[in-house]
């Protein structure tokens, strides 16, 4: 009741392909993947725009806004304090009897 015909793993070498290999498969890839190229363009727009957006937001904004700030309202100026001094003299006339 043995099986005459069993199922044997034999090993195989796998060498290393050359670059030929893939510049073959390459047009193949674009071919299946030209129909999904609008959408594929569309969403790195999309994440190109959102990466600019979010850079502007975080970083670029704030410091424009202080820029726009100074434009607007310019800082203001040093005061200078003036010491102004006085001096007030009261005279009185007293009369002794000696």
């Amino acid at each position: 009741m043995t099986d005459p015909d069993l199922p044997v793993l034999t090993p195989t070498i796998v060498e290393p392909r050359s670059n030929g290999h893939v510049n073959e498969l390459l047009p193949a890839i674009r071919e299946d993947l030209a129909p999904f190229l609008p959408a594929l363009r569309s969403a790195a727009q999309l994440i190109a725009a959102a990466t600019v957006l979010e850079f502007t937001a975080r970083y670029a904004a704030p410091a424009m806004i202080d820029q726009v700030r100074q434009i607007i309202a310019p800082a203001p100026q040093h005061k200078q304090t003036i010491l102004v001094e006085e001096q007030t003299t009261v005279r009185r006339r007293v009369t002794v009897v000696s």
